[in-house]
């Protein structure tokens, strides 16, 4: 279930960036668009959260998002449904383990973001303003809301470290 809904969104999102790229191919820009994206790698994670509230994140309706994400709501709804154990995170080392698994998908969707800005701006630049349009809105679902989340899942295991764990 997670695979299919991780397929879904990456696969919808993708298609305007891919079009935009494939439209008017050039592949040195190409090139060089993924090395100026891998850059935002550098960018220190503490840099990137923008509060350690998890309270911050539920006004920004990221409960909602949860809904229909990877390890989301309806998607452990669906495996407990199917007798299958999900695992809680009730330990410090699984904690620990978690947040290492929030910054990888914050990293790769901070790389995806960068991709996709930079996409957006040579489609405006090469006259695609509808898949630019389409681009940014991608951004949005894709990547925008996607670190909101990881940014809100940090803070939630933080505070449940420091206050349980």
């Amino acid at each position: 279930m997670n695979q299919a809904i991780n397929f879904f969104w990456t696969i919808l999102c993708f298609i305007p960036v891919i079009a935009v790229w494939v439209r008017l191919y050039s592949g040195f820009y190409l090139w060089i668009v993924i090395g100026i994206s891998a850059i935002s790698l550098l960018i220190p994670t503490k840099w990137l959260q923008l509060s350690a509230d998890p309270h911050f994140y539920q006004s920004l309706g990221v409960r909602f998002i949860r809904r229909f994400v990877q390890n989301g709501d309806y998607a452990k709804r669906h495996l407990r449904s199917q007798q299958r154990q999900y695992k809680a995170i009730t330990t410090k080392t699984r904690a620990t383990a978690y947040l290492g698994t929030v910054k990888m998908y914050e990293r790769y969707h901070l790389y995806c973001f960068t991709f996709f800005l930079i996409t957006t701006f040579y489609a405006v630049e090469t006259y695609q303003h509808t898949l630019a349009v389409v681009v940014v809105i991608s951004n949005i679902i894709y990547n925008i809301l996607t670190i909101l989340l990881q940014q809100y899942n940090r803070a939630r295991i933080t505070q449940l470290n420091k206050r349980v764990l």
